[in-house]
């Protein structure tokens, strides 16, 4: 008797195991790019987002994990164009911890090499990390209200970078090897949480930063051959700014002491809210 009970309890667990299972569904997907373009919009409202670069000059990859039950997903491609159009709808878009097996949904993308890259990335909360060396990345945009983001130049970008804009709200905020990404001009914008922004790699040749933060602790990192000249506004008292002594203050601005014997400068600009900002120099 024992042994039929356990047995009809076995044959539940696997029911259930396989109706579980079922509730999980992958979308898998190779683009072969002919045109000199590629447009990749990103909408998520909640999971993982991962974006790399791939090992082919010309197919763009896309893998997409949900559940159908709890999420809507859907991935186009218009060959004509070549516009990749991901979209992933939740019936609560706070849907992102990754522990929960039934409603996590994951997506990969694969860049190609060759192409001209445009870049829109919107994730309303979860995890976003972005590889986006070693490209032609072209224009880069990027929103996310909450959650952890991390972008890395890992590769110098062989194209040059004419629009990179960066708002995240609330949460986490990696910026690292900015000097590989290949760009004159950028809009960094925190709300609440911890930023670290790093400007190492290639050298930049001339660029103007803007960086906007709101609350929360927040960490710059230059190379010391590059020649900057920062303007940070201070929120009245509520903010607390370190500069290290390789900076001079004239006025308004703080010059590196390098400033007006290297070709290569960046002009930083930073309004800050309620926190600590640390400048360091490496």
């Amino acid at each position: 008797m024992r042994h039929i009970r356990f047995s009809v309890l076995i044959s539940i667990l696997l029911i259930a195991g396989l109706a579980l299972a079922r509730e999980r569904m992958n979308i898998d997907e190779t683009y072969h790019i002919t045109g000199p373009r590629l447009t990749v919009e990103i909408d998520v409202d909640g999971g993982q987002v991962q974006v790399k670069r791939s090992e082919s000059d010309t197919d763009c990859h896309v893998w997409l994990e949900y559940n159908p039950n709890k999420s809507n997903a859907d991935v186009q491609f218009n060959e004509r164009t070549n516009e990749l159009k991901i979209s992933v709808d939740h019936e609560k878009w706070s849907i992102v911890n990754k522990g929960d097996d039934e409603n996590f949904v994951k997506v990969v993308v694969e860049l190609p090499l060759a192409p001209q890259i445009d870049l829109d990335a919107d994730v309303k909360a979860g995890e976003m990390k972005l590889q986006l060396g070693g490209i032609h990345l072209r224009n880069f945009e990027l929103r996310n209200l909450a959650g952890e983001v991390n972008v890395d130049f890992d590769q110098p970008n062989k194209s040059e970078l004419e629009t990179l804009d960066v708002n995240c709200k609330v949460g986490e905020l990696t910026l690292s090897r900015l000097g590989n990404a290949n760009f004159s001009e950028a809009d960094i914008n925190s709300g609440i949480g911890e930023v670290s922004i790093d400007f190492l790699g290639e050298k930049i040749r001339r660029a103007m930063v803007h960086i906007d933060l709101d609350i929360g602790e927040t960490r710059i990192v230059l190379p010391k051959e590059l020649g900057v000249k920062m303007k940070v506004s201070k929120f009245l008292f509520l903010s607390n700014v370190s500069y290290p002594n390789w900076f001079d203050k004239k006025g308004k601005y703080y010059f590196s002491k390098n400033y007006k014997e290297t070709k290569e400068s960046l002009y930083l600009t930073i309004s800050t809210g309620i926190g600590e900002l640390g400048i360091e120099v490496e």
